[in-house]
């Protein structure tokens, strides 16, 4: 429908903004990952140092062990292993470490250890050994106390990185993380309403096409009965009587049906102006012809020109005016409609007044929805679009209305159609 189309945007541009706050969201939380992995302090890393250290404290413990000579070599191998394993990582695993000086300590190790174990291979009693390997291996501790301390100052420098990461990302993400759950709950809410306005339009329409139904049927049941009592009786005054019954039904049947075309046509927008010359006693007729006498009301029709001719859109112009009296017609029993037209500064002013029931003043943009079909119960009858087709034809001639009313008192209702630089398509 023509009034959804603005929520329909509003929608796509919501959706459009959650997408781009959740790709956004989910591009820094990669973001934050990537450069994390790159530079990972896992397990080993936190552990290398101490396990290393460990490894040399239990060689040098085996050094002291003269009747077991085979546990040193053992413990010496596992040591050797250590610094071997923790080199090749240093070189291939893009998380470990990585530095000029953490590889020259490395190597110098190396190169420790491998003097020591030339001295446990000498071929000289333990006894003599034992003091040189435990003389080697206190020359050793500076370098490997040197390497836990680049291990620990590489493990802060990359702590300290990935904070930094953090701290720079995470206000980015957690604003783009709120407004990603915020745009996603302004939609839901819209979506919730946006259905419930379908569901109250689908209730509106129902019971609009049972106003259709009602009134259809009912005009056609009273014409049907009008032919067959003509049948029946046959005299020329009941045929005249009952043959008045059916034009009159006849012509709200093709006036309804009109308006439900009118309803229509602005619904879906199709909606143009076509001008032409009229006489304002054409349109005084077509009023005086159709007004229903149902509710015992009289219509007095006042014209300061009613010859004069005007130029405008007659079809929307006749419409305005005949559900302005029809209207008030509805909503006044055994009362007197007034309906006055005269010609002010290049305007057509027109005045419905009516001694019906009124309404609250406070509510009347709810008689200008569809399918309303007035404030009080007794009077609901007709489409309900009287006013409501009023309304898109005064925003076409670029008309204005007033309205006064007072509960028991009646209704008047002003309008104002400019007859030239009328509002076009």
């Amino acid at each position: 429908m023509r009034f959804f189309r603005p929520s329909l945007i509003i929608y796509l541009i919501l959706s459009m903004l959650f997408t781009v706050a959740v790709v956004v969201t989910i591009d820094k939380f990669n973001g934050i990952k990537d450069q994390y992995a790159s530079m990972e302090p896992n397990l080993d890393n936190y552990s290398t140092a101490e396990i290393l250290f460990l490894a040399f404290e239990r060689t040098r413990t085996a050094a002291y062990d003269e009747d077991n000579l085979d546990n040193f070599a053992i413990k010496k191998s596992i040591f050797d292993s250590k610094v071997h394993i923790l080199k090749n990582k240093s070189i291939n695993i893009n998380s470990f470490y990585y530095e000029e000086d953490f590889l020259a300590k490395l190597n110098k190790l190396e190169s420790q250890s491998e003097a020591l174990s030339r001295i446990y291979e000498k071929n000289i009693p333990y006894k003599n050994r034992k003091e040189e390997i435990l003389k080697k291996m206190d020359s050793i501790q500076p370098t490997l106390i040197d390497l836990q301390e680049i291990i620990y100052r590489i493990q802060i420098r990359n702590f300290n990185k990935i904070k930094s990461i953090i701290q720079d990302n995470s206000s980015y993400t957690e604003a783009t993380a709120l407004a990603s759950i915020f745009l996603l709950f302004l939609l839901m809410l819209l979506l919730w309403k946006h259905i419930s306005k379908l569901k109250a339009s689908l209730r509106e329409k129902n019971i609009f096409i049972s106003a259709i139904y009602h009134e259809l049927s009912g005009s056609i049941q009273k014409i049907q009965m009008s032919r067959e009592m003509i049948d029946l009786r046959g005299d020329i005054l009941s045929a005249e009587k009952y043959l008045a019954n059916i034009t009159y039904h006849s012509n709200k049947l093709f006036h309804q049906t009109k308006e439900i075309l009118e309803f229509s046509k602005i619904e879906i927008g199709n909606i143009e102006i076509k001008k032409t010359i009229f006489a304002l006693s054409e349109i005084i007729e077509d009023i005086e012809h159709l007004f229903n006498i149902k509710n015992h009301n009289e219509l007095i029709v006042k014209s300061s020109k009613s010859d004069l001719c005007i130029k405008s859109d007659k079809q929307k112009v006749s419409s305005i005016i005949h559900n302005l009296v029809d209207n008030a017609n509805k909503n006044t029993f055994r009362g007197k409609i007034n309906l006055t037209l005269r010609l002010t500064n290049n305007n057509l002013f027109i005045k419905v007044s009516d001694t019906g029931c009124g309404f609250d003043i406070k509510k009347l943009n709810r008689l200008y929805e569809p399918f309303n079909q007035g404030m009080q119960s007794e009077t609901k009858q007709g489409l309900g679009l009287g006013l409501t087709i009023i309304k898109s034809h005064l925003k076409t001639l670029n008309a204005k209305i007033k309205v006064r009313s007072t509960l028991e008192v009646g209704s008047v209702f002003f309008v104002y159609i400019p007859l030239i630089n009328n509002k076009k398509d």
